[in-house]
């Protein structure tokens, strides 16, 4: 082999090069490019060949690289059903195809076609938010789609009763919460919501619609054997699967209907009652935070507006119903007004007390004693809401019982204990003080709870046996609340006098109240023997002189016993379901 001389170049052999500047030939460590010429002449060789690809040669590995990625034959749009289900490969050439064909079976296209890839959570939720009703602003936001979402909200329809449920479930949950809810909790007026609810002011009254989810959450959360009858027989099993699918439904429309700055504006009766509602509905679902924070709500507002007063919202100089026919005052101002802010006073006053009967400890619940100077308002006029018009008051026809009767006697009731709460607030529940003085109040109040069922109307008396039952009597009679359908909601509908099942209702909400009376009366009872014994035993505790119950104490204590036997064997326990107490 000729050596190359050292002056020889590249460039003097007439070969063109292509090298970027940056680029350097190898040396060797321990040669010199005068040494060996030719090893820098074929890292020039080299380095130019891989510069300059021949467009054929990629051209041919593109085409292996296709062939490789095609070895299985083109990628089919879609499979029939039976060949997608057996996860084989489907030709197409039918219908049907081969495989069809072969094991005789229909070849079908009538799956729904999925999308590939992972799933979109976002456009899914905003999806199940139309398909409800609900509107795009009613999910949970998202930064990523913030700017979507405000620019919605311009466009999406207010929200209304159907965010709540269909329109033919809602009928009926309404008329549900107007039967057996509100013989014990007689609020709203019956005839005034039914007019705006027919009005569709659910359209245009942000607090109007966040009462009407309260009722209905209310009703589904204290009683939800009702409303999963009517959601099986509508056929909306697939849209609430279980009762907490329609409570939160109903909890998350209130709390949008209510909006932000709630609390900025003018409060009314209908604020302090959804706040009262809610309260509820978390008590029921066991959350109890959420229920003190609620009630806590609503007795603030119960304050503001005054309902603790005697001179209440809507307060009129009309005088006392007596519930028969006569003449009766017609009031100067709101009656309907005054009468549903004295009956969601009491409504929360009972509670407070029961949750007291309970065991809730709760000081930041506690209402604050009746004085002289602040008595509490009067009790509600003992007449149907049929009768109470915001022009003046019907007398109830002659013979009947208003309903408001039994709702007055299960507010003195609860009264009974007010004195015993006014010294335990005062002094701590588990003081003694002054023992003669805490025996007399408690011993008053026991004679307090006893005065208050005497006189009791017929329909609200207990049974002093129970009625025999035939053995031929069908097992489901023990459930008797009926399940028949309601009439429809429209304008043109009076619902006070379209109940083709009256009487039955009648009776219903009688036995609801019936039961309830009874059961307030023996826990009340207890209550205050439990107290007695307590601060008993703690006075001998102190002064180490032993102190013997008192025979009238004793003798109640074996009264009380004997009543609670006999209105387990007297009253049908399903009665007790519409308060969340259902056996």
């Amino acid at each position: 082999m000729s050596t190359i001389p050292q002056s020889y170049t590249a460039s003097e052999a007439g070969i063109e090069l292509a090298i970027d500047p940056a680029f350097r030939l190898p040396t060797a460590p321990d040669r010199s490019s005068a040494e060996q010429p030719h090893l820098a002449y074929s890292a020039v060789q080299q380095s130019h060949v891989a510069t300059e690809t021949s467009p054929a040669v990629e051209g041919h590995e593109s085409s292996e690289r296709t062939k490789k990625k095609n070895i299985h034959g083109p990628r089919l749009k879609r499979a029939c059903d039976a060949c997608s289900k057996r996860k084989i490969k489907c030709d197409e050439s039918g219908p049907p195809c081969n495989h069809c064909k072969q094991i005789d079976i229909p070849c079908t296209f009538a799956r729904e076609s999925r999308r590939r890839g992972p799933r979109n959570r976002h456009a899914d939720a905003i999806k199940e938010q139309l398909a409800h009703g609900a509107g795009l602003g009613s999910g949970p936001a998202s930064p990523t789609y913030a700017a979507q979402t405000l620019a919605s909200l311009a466009q999406q329809p207010g929200l209304s009763a159907e965010s709540i449920c269909p329109a033919a479930l809602l009928e009926r949950l309404v008329d549900d919460y107007f039967t057996y809810v509100h013989p014990l909790v007689p609020v709203p007026h019956e005839p005034s919501f039914r007019a705006a609810l027919a009005a569709r002011e659910d359209r245009s009254n942000a607090t109007f619609l966040a009462l009407l989810a309260s009722m209905i959450g209310y009703l589904v959360a204290s009683f939800p054997r009702r409303p999963k009858l009517h959601v099986h027989g509508l056929g909306m099993d697939g849209l609430f699967p279980n009762s907490n699918v329609l409570i939160e439904r109903c909890r998350k429309t209130a709390i949008e209907a209510r909006g932000l700055g709630y609390l900025d504006r003018q409060q009314t009766v209908d604020d302090a009652l959804v706040a009262y509602l809610q309260g509820l509905i978390a008590a029921f679902n066991y959350n109890w935070d959420a229920c003190r924070l609620y009630l806590g709500q609503y007795v603030s507002i119960a304050r503001v507006i005054g309902l603790h007063r005697q001179d209440g919202p809507g307060s009129t100089p009309v005088t006392k119903a007596t519930g028969r026919e006569g003449n009766i005052t017609q009031p100067g101002g709101d009656v309907v007004l005054q009468e549903t802010s004295r009956r969601l006073f009491w409504i929360g006053f009972s509670t407070i007390v029961s949750l007291q009967h309970l065991g809730v400890s709760a000081r930041e619940l506690s209402i604050p004693p009746s004085t002289i100077r602040e008595p509490y308002p009067d009790l509600p006029m003992e007449i149907d809401d049929i009768c109470i018009t915001p022009e003046g008051i019907r007398p109830l026809p002659h013979g009947e019982v208003a309903r408001l009767t039994g709702f007055n006697v299960l507010m003195k009731v609860y009264r009974a204990c007010s004195e015993v709460s006014a010294m335990e607030l005062a002094y701590g529940i588990n003081e003694a003080f002054n023992w003669a003085q805490q025996r007399a109040t408690i011993t008053q109040a026991l004679d307090s709870a006893r005065i208050a069922l005497s006189g009791l109307p017929r329909e609200l008396l207990l049974a002093p046996e129970p009625a025999p039952r035939a053995q031929s009597q069908p097992s489901d009679q023990t459930h008797p609340l009926p399940t028949q359908s309601y009439p429809a909601l429209n304008g043109n509908h009076n619902p006070m006098q379209a109940y083709g099942w009256k009487d039955e209702r009648d009776k219903i909400q009688f036995e609801i109240q019936k039961i309830h009376i009874t059961a307030a009366e023996i826990a009340t009872r207890c209550t205050l023997i439990e107290t007695y014994s307590r601060l008993s035993d703690m006075v001998q505790h102190t002064t180490g002189i032993p102190q013997d119950p008192v025979d009238d104490m004793k003798d109640d204590r074996d009264t009380m016993i004997k009543d609670f036997l006999r209105m387990i064997r007297a009253l049908d326990l399903t009665y007790l379901e519409p308060s969340g107490l259902g056996f």
